[in-house]
């Protein structure tokens, strides 16, 4: 991988080297990179166009298949990236709804919100996941 290249993903996940987060990322993309490469026999290495699908929530990439964890009082509310949109019992919802889902109407989805990023078994919270520039 060309240095500049490095530098730019661990900058992107936050992280001071390669990481758990950078290795979630780097696997998301492969991973995506060849499924796509699978159903589309025409693409090619070079090919600058491929882009993977997920939802951009501010400075943070979910991207498809990531599942997200919010508890109150107990109570756990999962919802799923779904081709591009976070999706909670079959509907489309914000970070901050699933935060407040429970009924709690002020939390801060950044320290709500457990993130599970496909590839992976840990759940991070989201807060960890942002890079504020």
């Amino acid at each position: 991988m060309p240095s500049d290249v490095y530098v730019d993903l661990v900058n992107r996940t936050g992280e001071p080297c390669y990481g758990d987060k950078s290795e979630a990322v780097l696997s998301a993309l492969i991973r995506n990179w060849l499924a796509g490469a699978a159903s589309a026999p025409e693409s090619r290495a070079d090919d600058k166009t491929t882009s993977t699908k997920g939802y951009q929530w501010k400075q943070v990439f979910l991207p498809d298949g990531t599942e997200l964890r919010a508890t109150f009082q107990g109570r756990s509310t999962y919802a799923k990236v779904e081709n591009e949109k976070i999706i909670c019992g079959g509907e489309c919802i914000t970070p901050s709804r699933l935060a407040n889902a429970n009924g709690c109407g002020t939390r801060n989805a950044w320290r709500a919100i457990w993130l599970k990023f496909p590839g992976t078994s840990k759940w991070q919270l989201a807060a960890s996941c942002r890079t504020i520039a």
